[in-house]
């Protein structure tokens, strides 16, 4: 009865998912959340903060042959009590990232830090009850407050923070990074669980409107992939409808399952000529599959142009991408087959960020720092400072009012002469609104630390709403869209 009750609550949460406001109001200069909103986040993921790896620190585990964030605060409670226990996680967070760290990140053009959290973080552990890490509440009693710490912590550097619902009771899929050791996926399979996590992901969303540094809310990471997923759609119309009564605006970030085009066609579908304010997070990995291994390392470097956010549903129009995790490793399998490891490294690095920069509107390597040495290919600070992973360039000079109207107009006359070779009608004024708009958003988000626009998506909707209001409507929408990516081209070639 009570799940069969969870069901029909679930339901009725994702029935209707809200449409977000715009990312920006047209007309006027974007407010500096705006932009930490919509920006590109070149960014770099928090692994094994707040959701334990022990791959990656594994001093909490001492106590435990087990590798999940369960095994070790279960066997610490046990061996020293809930107090001990407490105070050795608090200096794990406390001391994971320093000053010096910080201001690392900020002189290395990181705009963004993905912040990878369990359901056991949030609000004093108050959405623990009844799972797993129910008897463990006590311990996390303070890992909320130092969450907000971060966030502080990243806005001192105008950095953003993208808050990542990375564990969820039974796990999102069947690896350890869900928290709970055994995990199988079976979140998906939990109604109640769900509506839960639902209800955490707004509270989130309403205790941290406040803040103008949260690029987003990810409410959970790395979905099972299914051909049917009806189980996530539900899920995650139901975050919608929560996030949504508190926050009409913040972006929400969803996992695409490793099917990309799956969720392009479901954001599109649910948003019609709308605008649900979605994120879709793609995660880019050629370590794991057995068809990646069974290729040489140029092989992989050769199909990434292919093979990355390619082949989506109407070149997907009106669906903004992430890739929340992605790195330079190579499978060993892969190395056997030859190639020269420091070279192709960073060519396979470099492709990786040159096509996530255009392609997406932020990126977050996996993972930042490790706790002995460095993790080599998974290393942020390794990667970067080799140049195997590279960040967008920044604008460096602000094109004039002249270069402007110039380009627009030459602009709209190519694309005037050749729709009229093509003997179609057209309206070049709505291209060339286009062309304006992107260009007038570029330069404004160029004049906030060099930011360049992300979320091209949400932001050309945003403007095609305000010349739709203006005019009292526009018939070939398509021209406007196709001027605002040409104004963005240009104002970036212009710029640089």
């Amino acid at each position: 009865m009570q799940q069969a009750f969870s069901k029909l609550k679930l339901k009725s949460k994702a029935s209707d998912a809200p449409d977000a406001a715009p990312a920006v109001e047209s007309g006027k200069a974007p407010t500096t959340k705006q932009i930490y909103q919509a920006r590109f986040n070149f960014g770099v993921n928090f692994g094994s903060c707040f959701v334990l790896e022990k791959w990656i620190f594994h001093d909490l585990f001492s106590e435990t042959d087990g590798d999940t964030e369960f095994d070790a605060v279960s066997s610490l409670v046990k061996k020293i009590g809930v107090e001990e226990t407490q105070k050795k996680f608090e200096n794990h967070w406390n001391s994971y990232v320093t000053q010096d760290d910080w201001n690392w990140l900020a002189a290395h053009e990181v705009a963004s830090i993905r912040l990878p959290i369990g359901y056991w973080d949030v609000d004093g552990g108050s959405f623990t009850g009844g799972y797993k890490f129910g008897p463990y509440k006590k311990v996390y009693a303070n890992a909320w407050t130092t969450i907000k710490k971060f966030i502080e912590a990243a806005a001192a550097q105008k950095i953003s923070v993208l808050i990542d619902i990375h564990a969820v009771p039974g796990g999102a899929n069947d690896s350890g990074h869900s928290g709970e050791p055994n995990a199988d996926g079976a979140f998906w399979s939990d109604d109640k669980a769900q509506n839960e996590i639902a209800k955490m992901a707004g509270w989130i969303a309403n205790d941290l409107k406040g803040y103008d540094n949260i690029a987003g809310i990810e409410v959970v990471n790395e979905a099972s992939f299914e051909n049917n997923p009806k189980k996530q759609q539900r899920y995650y119309g139901a975050c919608l409808t929560e996030i949504r009564k508190s926050d009409e605006q913040v972006p929400v970030v969803i996992s695409d399952g490793w099917w990309p085009d799956q969720w392009v066609k479901w954001v599109q579908s649910e948003q019609g000529e709308g605008y649900l304010g979605v994120v879709v997070d793609d995660h880019v990995y050629r370590c794991f599959s057995d068809a990646d291994k069974a290729k040489s390392p140029k092989q992989i470097i050769d199909d990434l142009n292919g093979d990355v956010l390619t082949n989506l549903n109407d070149s997907g129009a009106g669906v903004d991408f992430i890739v929340g995790e992605w790195s330079c490793v190579i499978d060993s399998q892969s190395w056997e087959k030859g190639g020269n490891r420091d070279e192709d490294v960073k060519q396979f690095g470099q492709t990786e960020s040159k096509l996530f920069n255009v392609r997406a509107a932020g990126s977050y390597f996996w993972t930042f720092k490790f706790q002995s040495g460095n993790g080599g290919e998974w290393d942020f600070k390794t990667m970067f400072d080799k140049g195997d992973i590279l960040p967008p360039p920044k604008p460096s000079k602000q094109p004039s009012e002249d270069e402007l109207n110039q380009a627009a107009t030459n602009a709209a006359d190519s694309h005037q002469n050749y729709w009229k070779q093509q003997k179609t009608t057209i309206e070049p004024e709505v291209y060339k609104g286009g062309f304006v708009a992107a260009w007038k958003d570029a330069d404004a988000f160029a004049k906030f630390n060099g930011s360049r626009i992300g979320r091209k998506e949400a932001l050309k909707w945003a403007a095609l709403q305000g010349l739709i209001k203006s005019k009292g409507g526009v018939k070939n929408t398509w021209e406007f869209s196709q001027g605002y990516d040409e104004g963005l081209k240009q104002f970036y070639s212009a710029a640089v």
